[in-house]
């Protein structure tokens, strides 16, 4: 009895042992083998998304990871229970080969304002437990190999090399973008949203149990229009780091008030002509003085 309770655990593990890393799913190799080696599901469509204002020029990050069966149609069988993200993140977080923080950090934000949680939830569900060659249903090597392509593919770089940036006066050509992002033979494919670039996806296959992935193409065609691509400049208004030093404004010091009244509204006049004034209003009292006592008199 335990001999055939061992026997599955023993033929997995035999399995693992023969597994080839260069069998190319989809290949003519790969019919036949063991769904654990290669992925029987086995055409991958990656997508990057562009963020105007994630960083200082904008960021191209995860969108996601499509599994197709190789004729180009959904996957039909998943391998690995659907999960949600409080499983998730307790799996990834203690794993060995997954930065799940520069992981999080790679994947685009949400469009209606998801967490990065419901994000992988989400690819967990709808991709990753389609994967043949995940037999034991942990999530990490979906997310680590997801995140090792996209560290693979520099889409900002090669665009850049190509002298394609993103700008508010300049727009590029369907032609010279695919030219510059079709390195190692890869068929990338452009949406955009009217003219403005908005996403690249990338048609995959895998080689052994998603070590690595090589191009491959799929009957699909690019969104954008053959001229008149905007590859949108950050709309964000960022925050000046340079420090500017102004000179101090240097006040005369303050004289305190020591009367009721503002001296400096009075009007001065000199000493001879106030005591001009006096001696003239005296003249006129006594003159007045002189008048009333004739007028007695009488």
């Amino acid at each position: 009895m335990l001999a055939l309770a061992l026997l599955p655990l023993v033929s997995g593990l035999a399995a693992a042992a023969t597994c080839s890393p260069d069998t190319v799913s989809c290949s003519p190799e790969s019919k036949g083998a063991d769904p654990c080696c290669v992925a029987s599901a086995g055409l991958f469509v990656f997508t990057q998304r562009f963020e105007p204002d994630e960083g200082d020029g904008g960021a191209w990050s995860i969108d996601g990871l499509e599994v197709l069966e190789c004729d180009g149609s959904p996957a039909k069988r998943a391998v690995s229970p659907r999960k949600t993200h409080e499983q998730i993140g307790s799996a990834t977080t203690v794993s060995k080969i997954l930065d799940t923080d520069a992981a999080e950090r790679a994947w685009a934000q949400s469009e209606v304002g998801e967490g990065v949680e419901e994000l992988w939830e989400r690819s967990w569900n709808t991709a990753g437990r389609y994967v043949s060659t995940i037999c034991d249903g942990d999530v990490s090597p979906f997310f680590a190999a997801v995140f090792d392509l996209h560290k693979s593919i520099p889409t900002a770089e090669l665009l850049n090399n190509a002298d394609i940036s993103p700008s508010d006066d300049t727009t590029y050509a369907l032609a010279d973008i695919i030219g510059a992002l079709s390195h190692h033979n890869h068929q990338p494919i452009l949406t955009c949203d009217e003219s403005t670039l908005v996403s690249v996806s990338w048609p995959l296959h895998a080689k052994g149990k998603l070590a690595s992935f090589v191009p491959a193409s799929i009957g699909r065609e690019s969104s954008c229009p053959a001229e008149g691509i905007i590859y949108p400049p950050s709309l964000a208004v960022h925050a000046t780091t340079t420090k500017y030093t102004f000179d101090p404004i240097h006040r005369p010091t303050m004289r305190p008030i020591t009367l009721s009244h503002d001296e400096s509204r009075q009007v001065k006049y000199d000493e001879a002509e106030e005591a001009k004034k006096a001696k003239k209003l005296g003249f006129f009292k006594g003159k007045q003085k002189g008048s009333l006592g004739r007028k007695d008199e009488l």
